[in-house]
């Protein structure tokens, strides 16, 4: 007999699910307990069990358990709705206020009986109960959560995460009660407090709540509906316009609105499948704000305003007719099919007054009695545009609208998405903003939601995976339900396979994949991908939660299976075309050997292309599967380090991708040295260095390039000794150590023409390094030679796109900078972050913006300039800082200390000490200066802004930096300027005057020589 506690046995009743969770509990159960007798206890006790079951169920949702004075209720279990989180927190709210009526105790004067209430949703796994688990059993994160937000809940007090309602947080007044950290989560979960309901009924009306952004494209739609509304002038015209949930519906129709209502009545109806929702709903709506009346006063409404307002339609309805319209307008229900009659007679006498325009949005829940009076409405032919908006249509919908002109919906086009995007995150990251398109596939809908969790979260980085959008989980899950079991199954397998699949895969793994694949296609499940014999899902996010929601132990079957027919196929053919997808089934299906095997070939594969972002994930892949495996023998230690060698490479270009980067290579020294392998360990030491170096560490950057050079040197490995001493020097250089740092550079340089030889390619080192020659000569003042360096670097790269390019171009922006060519500088950084987003490099990307912004700062000294230098720092600060990034705060710094921001100048100064600390100091000169600049003009003591200036001149003198010594001469001046003591002003404008012509600083010798004027 099998043991029923057995995986086999817990397998077969146990299912994956999207629910949402309620629990409610009564409120000092203890005392009450103690303060009555047991009897009556329990009496009232079982109250509260039977209200919960009938407010529950009334809900949609299913007790799960009862237990004492606790109720545990699913929403999404048994029967799945996109709206599982509203109905839970209705629930909830019922529950309070039925029970609050119940006294503990027979006295009218005992206490009332006081619940709290706790929500959360997401993935679990849900078993069948017993007499001691009740009902159903529900294993996961999700209960665990949802019984800790209980836990915060005071007497009377709901509260709820705020990733369970989403949008459909905009019903109700909510207070955010605090920030719940969570286990094995990167962010605290939000819980909220429900105030109260909001008078709203629909989404849309909802979100205007919390601000919409301005409607995008769509160009196409309106002008068809601009058509229809010009053939509506003789005859009923009808559009449908169809589309999935949030692909934008609404906002076209309410966008069209906005543009009839100059010609005419615009009415607006909906169906409901909740709450509301009542027979004839969407003609009540109509009926009601045709007569002027809001749906929100029905209630203070009387039978004579009611009449007074029918009495202006004149004689446009009989006497039944306004009879009957009255009853319904002041909401007492409908009488019949003569309700419908009289409503539609109403429409046909507003028609006939002035153009109308009906919307009747949701028809998919439209019940018979609205269907039966929208048939007869159309019937009449009187002049009228109706527009109806509906999510999918079934057969007996799809006969009633055969006649109307259909509309269409999809996702929005790249660039309409990324425009909209922009509305919601002005300055975003432009790969956060490639990221939200890409899970979100277009829809507005969730470009929305997308974008909130970025702006709620300034350190969010989309990624794989869900990003706190349960609401949205139980959306997909609540479509797929719908779904025949075939259906459904295939859409599984799809999910498994991966966001993008082929149609020939499915066919291999499932009998008759075809007509499951075109159902699913016209349910909007899936879409052509664009490529031949593939097809994709409509959005990642649909892909991420039906593949969440698949069973572990058939998921790692299906993984096995696939991963499996892909490398049969690779046997037989192209043995490269199949390795990203072979690397990713053999790891999720626990072959751990295979998978490192294939996830290393695929990142050589992605480096020879350059696709450096896949060569990185690839390779940590690689990694971590080894990692997996029960133990790592020196073989395998060595293979790690060398794969982890081959990371660095991938992260020369981009410090912003390495997030993992630090905690990787350190591995790989630790490793290193296990082995004893002397070039080993040069290798992996030398790569822990560059990734301090470019992530903005300086200080620990030289450390292990010199503990690197010592074990290359001894290895005799020349080649590396040349290369360690190349990022030795930009080390030493980025740290400010010149008098170290140029023998090295100029070495590495020198050494690596001589290895050179043209059959390998670009000198991409040696460019890089001549770039950073040229930028440390640029801070020495030394400005012709800096710019014939950098012209060098970029000869030796030639034309292609190349991110060493972008790198040069910025350090020449740096170093045009610092001379004063403002025009050019921003062009130098225009020029880079364009090359840089096209290589994709963040880093860069975000640091050619940041200095075309100083450009831009110094020419127009506005909030917009500040604008564009401070977002593109903030994305590198999210990401964990990069090298040089001082240059940015110095400039932030001056820019708010011009502006008057002195709260924002106080926050830039202390990041930019921050990086100091870290050895990078290009920039807090310039900074010192800046506050010393605003000290004066705020009329602080001499003595203070004097020691502000010395210590900038101090920073400089490190560097043994002319120009920065030349320019806090010009500072001096301008601040003696300040206090009218001109013979200082003098003095030093004319020392600086000097010093700046000798470096060919032409706009700062200009203010040299008018401050030595004016003085």
């Amino acid at each position: 007999m099998q043991d029923p506690e057995s995986p086999a046995s817990l397998r077969r009743s146990a299912r994956r699910s999207y629910v949402t969770v309620l629990f409610s509990d009564v409120v000092g159960s203890s005392d009450h307990a103690q303060s009555i007798e047991a009897e009556d206890y329990a009496a009232v006790l079982e109250k509260f069990r039977h209200f919960a079951r009938i407010v529950i169920e009334r809900h949609g949702g299913v007790i799960a358990r009862i237990q004492g004075d606790g109720a545990l209720a699913l929403f999404g279990h048994l029967e799945k709705r996109e709206d599982d989180g509203r109905r839970a927190t209705e629930a909830a709210l019922e529950l309070h206020a039925v029970t609050a009526a119940l006294r503990i105790g027979r006295s009218a004067s005992s206490p009332r009986m006081q619940l709290h209430s706790g929500i959360h949703a997401g993935l679990v796994l849900v078993l069948d109960g017993d007499i001691e688990r009740g009902r159903f059993d529900v294993v996961g994160e999700v209960p665990n959560t949802a019984s800790r937000v209980v836990g915060l809940a005071a007497a009377d007090e709901v509260l709820v995460s705020a990733e369970t309602l989403g949008p459909y947080a905009n019903f109700y007044e909510l207070t955010l009660l605090r920030q719940l950290p969570i286990r094995g989560r990167s962010k605290p979960l939000d819980v909220l407090r429900i105030e109260g309901r909001r008078n709203v009924h629909r989404r849309i009306d909802a979100a205007a709540k919390r601000g919409t952004a301005s409607f995008v494209g769509r160009q196409r739609e309106l002008e068809a509906l601009e058509v229809a509304a010009a053939r509506a002038r003789s005859e009923t015209s009808v559009v449908l316009i169809v589309g999935e949930p949030g692909v934008g519906k609404t906002r076209l129709t309410e966008e069209f609105e906005r543009r009839f209502r100059a010609a005419g009545r615009v009415l607006h109806g909906f169906c409901e499948s909740y709450l509301a929702a009542e027979p004839l709903q969407p003609f009540l709506h109509w009926g009601r704000a045709g007569l002027g009346w809001r749906v929100d006063a029905l209630l203070e409404a009387n039978d004579a305003a009611v009449v007074a307002s029918m009495d202006a339609l004149g004689g446009l309805l009989d006497a039944d007719a306004r009879t009957d319209a009255r009853e319904m307008v002041m909401g007492r229900g409908v009488r019949g099919r003569q309700g419908g009659v009289a409503l539609v007679s109403l429409l046909v006498a507003l028609a006939s007054q002035s153009p109308l325009m009906l919307v009747l949005d949701d028809w998919q829940w439209a019940d018979d009695a609205t269907r039966m009076a929208l048939a007869d409405l159309r019937a009449r032919g009187v002049p009228l545009l109706l527009i109806v908006a509906s999510r999918s249509m079934d057969a007996v919908q799809e006969q009633e609208m055969a006649d109307a002109q259909n509309l269409r919906l999809q996702p929005l086009p790249t660039d309409e998405a990324a425009t909209a995007i922009g509305e919601w995150l002005p300055g975003v990251d432009p790969f956060v903003a490639q990221e939200i398109l890409r899970q979100s596939g277009g829809t507005p809908l969730l470009i929305e939601e997308l974008c909130l969790a970025v702006s709620n979260d300034k350190a969010t980085l989309l990624g794989a995976g869900h990003v706190g959008l349960a609401w949205l989980d139980g959306m997909v899950a609540s479509r797929v339900a719908l779904l025949e079991q075939a259906q459904a199954a295939c859409l599984e397998i799809a999910a498994v396979v991966g966001n993008v699949f082929a149609v020939s895969l499915l066919e291999a793994l499932l009998e008759d994949a075809q007509p499951l694949l075109t159902a699913l296609e016209q349910l909007d499940f899936i879409a052509p991908s664009g490529q031949p014999g593939t097809l994709k899902f409509k959005h990642v996010l649909t892909r991420d939660a039906v593949y969440a929601m698949v069973d572990s132990v058939r998921r790692r079957e299906l993984h096995r299976q696939v991963a499996e027919t892909l490398e049969l196929a690779a046997a037989s053919g192209d043995s490269g075309e199949h390795l990203e997808a072979m690397a990713y089934h053999f790891e999720a299906s626990g072959h751990a050997a295979k998978a490192a095997r294939y996830s290393e070939a695929a990142g050589d594969k992605a480096l020879a292309a350059m696709a450096l972002d896949r060569t990185r994930a690839h390779y940590v892949t690689a990694l971590r599967t080894l990692d997996a495996m029960p133990s790592l023998p020196r073989e395998t230690q060595l293979r790690w380090c060398a794969i982890a060698q081959k990371l660095g490479q991938a992260c020369v270009f981009d410090p912003l991708d390495v997030s993992h980067g630090l905690r990787m290579f350190a591995r790989a020294a630790e490793l290193a040295r296990l082995t004893g392998a002397l070039n080993t360990i040069a290798r992996a030491e030398y790569w822990l260095g560059y990734v301090n170096y470019g992530k903005g560490q300086p200080r620990a950057a030289v450390r292990h390039c010199e503990a690197a050079l010592v074990s290359a040197i001894t290895s005799e490995d020349h080649r590396l000794v040349a290369q360690i001493q190349a990022t030795l020097g930009q080390s030493l250089a980025s740290a400010g150590d010149y008098a170290r740092a140029m023998p090295l550079l100029i070495q590495a340089v020198e050494s690596k023409r001589q290895q050179h030889r043209p059959s390998r390619g670009q000198a991409i080192g040696s460019a890089y390094t001549l770039g950073r020659i040229g930028y440390t000569l640029a801070d020495l003042g030394r400005f012709e030679e800096a710019h014939a360096h950098f012209d060098e670097a970029l000869n030796l790269l030639g034309q292609p796109l190349h991110s060493v390019g972008a790198s040069v171009r910025e350090l020449r922006c740096a170093a045009l900078l610092w001379q004063g060519r403002w025009a050019e500088a921003r062009q130098a950084g225009l020029e880079g972050a364009d090359m840089a987003l096209r290589c994709r490099s963040r880093y860069l990307t975000a640091m050619g913006r940041a200095l075309a912004a100083c450009g831009t700062w110094a020419i127009e000294r506005n909030e917009s300039a500040l604008r564009a230098l401070r977002d593109p720092t903030q994305w590198i600060e999210d990401s964990g800082g990069a090298v040089s990034t001082s240059l940015n705060y110095g400039w932030l710094v001056e820019a708010c200390s011009a502006l008057g921001l002195e709260v924002e100048m106080r926050q830039q100064l202390g990041r930019l000490f921050a990086r100091a600390r870290a050895g990078d100091r290009h920039g807090l000169a310039m900074g010192l200066r800046g506050v010393a600049r605003w000290m004066a003009t705020n009329g602080a003591p001499p003595t203070r802004v004097a020691r502000q200036l010395d210590l900038a001149e101090r920073v400089g003198n490190f560097r043994g930096s002319p120009r920065e010594a030349a320019v806090g001469r010009l500072e001096r001046a301008e601040v003696a300027a300040l206090t009218g003591d001109t013979a200082r002003v003098r003095c030093e404008a004319e020392t600086a005057f000097v010093a700046f012509k000798s470096m060919q600083m032409a706009w700062h010798a200009a203010c040299a020589r008018r401050l030595a004027e004016a003085a």
